[in-house]
């Protein structure tokens, strides 16, 4: 039995956490034996019973980002010391850094989910931002790999930053829980969330920000479907940008920024078609769980969407960043195809190459792979 060691900032209910826990979800546990370490306090959003109902064997540092600067490095040892893993694997930077700083002669991994000098720039600032790819990119080079969750967010780290010990598994989505509802529930569904019966839903979820960029789809609607109700823009999730989305939508009867929702699946299931303008992406979990539920997508034509209509062009439609002439193209592309065709190859997709437990599978033949080296 093989001690895994997993190290992360908390447990917010987010898309990393929601990857996490599909890794440990479907581990073998008759070969291997999960223990997690959280570094700061968890919020009320956050997974920890989740986890604890998995099995897992938790730890809280429980320390702020100020205190946790002196303090997370030696607490994290003495657990380390207790537990005596036989690997680490860890996620974000606050996470990486601290074990890429132990002097421990056991095999230590992370996993990299972002283009950093995209993500941090576009998100703290260029100063804050390239500062904190500087602190990243170092921990990332004394770690025995790094493993992207897509083939471009591998290459950006050999290309861009030269960090060479790395593998790409890419981002797997649970079946149990996203998966096409039948005709029936889609009905009830829309009739809960008062979405009209004979209308086309195209939904965008995720974090509302300007790296996911909803303005962008907000002002096409406003423009091209003004109070169309055959077509509906939802989105779910909240961010930086929910207020100005709600003000910008204010005016459109057919667009609905409805915030955070605990319940996903059921707007993707009561939805036609996914939707996404982000500037940038890791391999995005959103994606693969409308594919999950069997919807068409319309996606801007970035790195790790092209990388998943590698997969299969027959998915939907792709568009250039900004290109309103463009994104018309692809709707009127999808409109024209026969959606059941569609819907299968997005269903065949997400079960045969982007499952989550396809994506635990290569990551335990990781562990192995550096646990025998």
């Amino acid at each position: 039995m093989k001690k895994i060691l997993y190290i992360v900032s908390t447990l917010s209910r987010c898309g990393p956490t929601n990857q996490l826990f599909n890794i440990i979800k479907y581990l073998d546990r008759d070969k291997f034996e999960p223990y997690l370490i959280t570094l700061s306090p968890e919020q009320k959003d956050s997974r920890w019973d989740d986890y604890k109902q998995l099995g897992v064997k938790l730890y809280s540092l429980n320390l702020s980002r100020f205190s946790g600067f002196f303090f997370s490095k030696n607490n994290v040892s003495k657990i380390v010391n207790e537990i005596k893993p036989d690997l680490i694997h860890t996620q974000g930077i606050r996470a990486d850094t601290i074990s890429s700083s132990l002097n421990l002669k056991l095999p230590k991994i992370c996993t990299v989910r972002n283009f950093p000098q995209e993500d941090y720039v576009m998100t703290y600032g260029r100063l804050k931002g390239y500062l904190m790819v500087y602190q990243h990119v170092k921990a990332f080079r004394k770690l025995a790999c790094c493993v992207g969750v897509s083939q471009a967010v591998e290459r950006n780290l050999k290309d861009k930053f030269n960090v060479l010990k790395t593998h790409s598994i890419t981002n797997g989505v649970d079946t149990e829980i996203y998966f096409p509802a039948a005709s029936e529930e889609r009905i009830k569904l829309r009739e809960k969330y008062k979405i009209p019966q004979d209308s086309n839903v195209w939904i965008s979820s995720g974090h509302l920000s300007v790296r996911k960029d909803p303005v962008f789809l907000i002002n096409y609607w406003k423009n091209n479907f003004a109070n169309d109700l055959k077509n509906i823009l939802l989105f779910i999730g909240g961010g930086d940008l929910h207020g100005e989305c709600l003000s910008l939508a204010s005016t459109a009867n057919n667009i609905r920024v409805l915030g955070r929702v605990s319940n996903v699946s059921d707007f993707l299931q009561a939805s036609d078609y996914f939707v996404s303008a982000s500037k940038a992406e890791g391999l995005p979990n959103t994606v693969i769980e409308a594919l999950a539920c069997g919807l068409p997508v319309l996606l801007s034509n970035i790195g790790p969407h092209r990388e998943i209509f590698d997969m299969d062009e027959k998915i939907g439609s792709l568009f250039n960043l900004n290109d309103e002439n463009m994104f018309s193209v692809g709707v009127a592309h999808i409109l024209a195809q026969n959606k059941e065709n569609i819907s299968a190859s997005a269903l065949r997709l997400a079960e045969q190459r982007l499952s989550a437990k396809k994506m635990s599978d290569r990551y335990q033949k990781l562990y192995f792979s550096h646990i025998k080296a």
